[in-house]
């Protein structure tokens, strides 16, 4: 290899995270882990594990790629000699040097899958594609090359060809979270929502942490009138990122409806902190005030939150002075209360 890489000091954690790395959430099954490869193989990949701890990462990438050669069908050594280029901004590199393994080992489908990895990382989606499936004809019985397929046919908008790779993917192995999510954004786009819901809700049962399949999921149950569902997803979106910006205001319109305007202050307090520039988020919390401040019956309270709903109004005017709504709610605020009533 060349000279040392220069690489960022949060590297470590780039190449231990590896699936944070990859552009595809196809997660790897039990079976993808090293087989009994053969001793020499594992000692090289376990060298290299040590030296990318050193930070040594053009000698673990020449330890790695010595591992996969003497054990070719280790998807383990390829995932983590791919991860450890890509962490490095080697990509270029890698796909050279996977080219040439494909040349010399045309019938190996686990080579197929990672040069076609390599190509969906670059954005080269024509490519990925052909790899893809080439490693799903060589093996045929193999769930992985069929999901990565199913990814990029939804990516560059072959829908048909999705479902027709994430349907091969399912009978293959009928419990993957990615293979439902793939097939119920599918149906989602098409509007066909039952079918979309059924396949959100079993990915979310494999895999909660699907974030697009679960607002997708709570869009459907707010279309369907199922508003209690689709807040608890909202509030689940929340508790797992509070920066959630869109779940938080579906939220607190939700709220707003049901006429807790108390909560839906609450959500649209901390939504202006992120979305301080909306306009709309600014009326939406003066409106929640006002309302919350007429429902209020401690006199103290009331003036507060009028206060503070004052200030909402005044902001929204300042990102867009010519909000009607916005300055009738300022006019009102302002003015002075008539003789013997309370404010």
């Amino acid at each position: 290899m060349n000279a040392q890489m220069n690489v960022p000091q949060n590297i470590l954690m780039i190449i231990r995270t590896i699936g944070m790395v990859v552009l595809l959430a196809c997660l790897l099954s039990p079976a993808w882990g090293a087989p009994a490869a053969d001793t020499e193989a594992k000692s090289l990949y376990d060298e290299g594990v040590e030296l990318n701890k050193q930070r040594r990462y053009d000698e673990a990438i020449e330890k790695f790629t010595r591992a996969v050669t003497a054990s070719l069908d280790t998807h383990q050594y390829h995932q983590t000699l791919v991860m450890t280029y890509i962490a490095t901004s080697h990509g270029p590199q890698a796909i050279r040097w996977y080219q040439e393994l494909a040349a010399a080992h045309p019938k190996n489908a686990v080579v197929h899958y990672w040069l076609g990895r390599l190509y969906l990382q670059r954005q080269s989606m024509d490519d990925a594609i052909r790899e893809f499936q080439e490693a799903g004809r060589l093996a045929p019985n193999d769930e992985h090359a069929f999901i990565s397929l199913g990814h990029v046919y939804l990516r560059v908008g072959k829908d048909a060809e999705a479902v027709n790779a994430y349907r091969q993917a399912d009978r293959l192995s009928p419990h993957v979270a990615p293979v439902h999510a793939g097939l119920g954004t599918i149906y989602f786009n098409r509007k066909d929502y039952p079918g979309a819901q059924k396949e959100y809700e079993e990915a979310l049962k494999i895999d909660p942490s699907l974030t697009e399949a679960r607002y997708n999921l709570s869009l459907i149950y707010e279309k369907k009138g199922q508003l209690t569902k689709a807040m608890q997803q909202w509030q689940k979106l929340l508790d797992d990122d509070p920066n959630e910006s869109q779940a938080r205001e579906r939220l607190a319109r939700a709220y707003f409806a049901g006429k807790r305007y108390r909560d839906a202050a609450r959500e649209y307090t901390t939504l202006s902190e992120v979305k301080q520039n909306s306009p709309e988020v600014f009326l939406s919390l003066g409106e929640s005030l006002v309302l919350s401040a007429a429902a209020d019956g401690d006199q103290g309270e009331r003036t507060q939150l009028r206060e503070l709903a004052l200030q909402a109004f005044q902001r929204t005017l300042e990102l867009d002075p010519k909000n009607a709504p916005a300055r009738r709610y300022l006019d009102r605020l302002t003015a002075p209360a008539p003789p013997h009533e309370h404010p």
